[in-house]
């Protein structure tokens, strides 16, 4: 079967428990082996790196064994919400750089930004009070993930050298919430660098929408366009190799839209890139 290695939310304090509902649905509807990675939580003590090796390590933990995973190696996505995507987009920088093959990636509202640039975003004073994520947990979280003397560049996949050649991308931004430009400036990074990425934006869909079905109505749509963008990317027929980054740049915690978007000429100032998908 395939594998999906989703990493959660919860600005690197959460745990995996609040995302056992969706990757329970995306098992049954893909059908896939979900492994859930519960990487070391953030504090004074434990800096972001800890977390970011965890959800590397995991994934290459399972590779290497994925006859006592059964898993096919050779159909591969991985999976992180908010800052849980952050802890995927730099594993599939490094995957791209060395293996192990990934075939897809999805980013659901990525917090993929941590310099001080970011908080210049449009939606962060927009949304700073929206639902469920709030101006002043952003800035403690981000106290947590970059203490001082930290280069926050490090640790932020919109500052990676080079992203081209990676996996395509999903890329689904909830329309209400702080770091909506966060993830529209992710895709157009992408774009940018000639990986393939589509931008799918939900309105009135505010922060951790994907696991309140009941609550935001978009949250559905997002699951089936999720689950249908997979699919596509783990084929039953699929042969070992495929996308592996070859350019310019050349033991573990496993628990277990509308309209075309252009790419912007520069990406580094982006705090509002155009909305819609791009193939």
């Amino acid at each position: 079967m395939p594998l999906m290695l989703q990493v959660h939310g919860g600005g690197f304090v959460g745990t995996a428990v609040q995302s056992d509902w969706v990757n329970s649905h995306l098992a049954a509807r893909l059908p896939a082996v979900v492994v859930s990675v519960e990487h070391r939580l953030l504090d004074e003590r434990t800096p972001l790196p800890a977390a970011v090796n965890d959800g590397w390590d995991v994934l290459r933990h399972v590779v290497a064994h994925a006859a006592r995973w059964g898993v096919d190696p050779a159909r591969i996505a991985v999976v992180g919400e908010n800052t849980g995507a952050l802890v995927t987009a730099l594993a599939a920088i490094r995957a791209g750089r060395s293996g192990p093959v990934l075939r897809a990636q999805v980013l659901v509202n990525p917090a993929v930004h941590l310099t001080p640039a970011g908080f210049e975003h449009p939606s962060m004073r927009e949304h700073a009070d929206s639902p469920g994520f709030t101006m002043p947990q952003i800035r403690l979280f981000r106290r947590l993930a970059v203490p001082p003397e930290t280069d926050p560049r490090a640790v932020s996949p919109l500052h990676a050298g080079d992203l081209s050649g990676l996996v395509p991308a999903l890329v689904v931004v909830p329309t209400v919430g702080p770091v909506a430009d966060r993830g529209r400036c992710c895709a157009a990074r992408l774009r940018a660098a000639e990986t393939p990425a589509r931008l799918t934006e939900y309105p009135k869909a505010t922060h951790a929408f994907l696991s309140l079905p009941g609550v935001v109505p978009h949250a559905k749509a997002a699951r089936t366009e999720i689950t249908e963008f997979l699919r596509e990317a783990l084929p039953r027929d699929v042969r070992p190799g495929g996308y592996v980054r070859r350019g310019r740049a050349a033991a573990s915690r496993a628990a277990a839209s509308s309209g075309v978007g252009a790419v912007p000429p520069r990406w580094a100032g982006c705090h509002h890139t155009p909305r819609g998908w791009s193939g």
